[in-house]
């Protein structure tokens, strides 16, 4: 069973809309890799040019945040749920 990436908001929009994509991957770097090779423009709104993870960028593995784990190296297991939120700041 694969993991499933779930994006909200705006950023559904970087899936083509879908509401959940899977991914096999080892890891939630490598499952970025592998699906920006299906959606081009993902790599650009989430990942820094030095590769790390954009700050207005949430992404929780089974509802804990990465950056209070191993960040993009945070390992998957099958079934884990993915979710990518984007910050909104306001005032």
């Amino acid at each position: 069973m694969p993991a499933r990436f779930e994006f909200l908001g705006p950023l559904k929009q970087l899936v083509e809309g879908q509401d959940v994509v899977e991914v096999e991957a080892t890891s939630v770097g490598g499952a970025l890799e592998e699906l920006q090779q299906r959606y081009s423009e993902l790599s650009k709104r989430l990942l820094a040019e030095d590769g790390t993870l954009h700050r207005h960028i949430n992404i929780f593995v089974n509802e804990e945040d990465i950056r209070f784990r191993e960040n993009l190296q945070t390992a998957l297991t099958a079934g884990d749920q993915i979710t990518v939120i984007s910050a909104i700041a306001g005032g």
